[in-house]
């Protein structure tokens, strides 16, 4: 798939670029509202600009995201009213549920990008990690046994071949 990027898809990148750096910066210097609030318009207006003024319009008002919708304007008015620790954790969940269903353009957009595609391609970022993780023989012995509750352990124990399992059996 190949995707066009216009001049004004470039600006609106730079413009979510330069609102995560601002909110970021905004994060770290504990939580400065100012900071917080020129990240929230240069990353709305990136988004209007990337996506398109009725695009992102019907983004926000489908009834299908309206919790991710409302969640995200009452938190920016929190950043305005000086609550901005809570602020920042609606905001954050509102752009997930808003953009949820885009991680996989994100994905395959990111995944063309040299280092960035690196990255996402680890094993840990595939689809089925089960296929890909591989176990460090170090960890065996501070798993618990096969017959395990936990769902991490049993991700993990679903990754090893049973042969292996049977071997390390006395461990634990």
């Amino acid at each position: 798939m190949v995707y066009e990027i216009t001049e004004q898809k470039k600006v609106g990148l730079g413009l979510i670029g330069f609102g995560l750096s601002f909110t970021f910066l905004g994060v770290i210097l504990y939580f400065d509202r100012g900071l917080l609030a020129l990240g929230n318009l240069f990353w709305l207006i990136g988004v209007g600009l990337l996506l398109g003024w009725q695009s992102t319009w019907r983004v926000f008002t489908n009834v299908n995201n309206l919790r991710g919708t409302v969640c995200f304007v009452l938190g920016l008015f929190l950043i305005f009213v000086r609550w901005p620790i809570v602020g920042i954790i609606l905001e954050i969940y509102g752009v997930i549920v808003l953009f949820g269903g885009f991680w996989s353009t994100v994905k395959a957009f990111l995944s063309q990008i040299p280092f960035v595609g690196w990255i996402i391609q680890y094993p840990l970022m595939v689809s089925n990690p089960q296929q890909h993780l591989p176990l460090p023989l170090m960890l065996l012995p501070f798993l618990v046994s096969e017959h395990s509750e936990l769902p991490v352990m049993t991700l993990f124990l679903n990754s090893i071949p049973c042969s292996c399992l049977n071997a390390f059996s006395p461990l634990w």
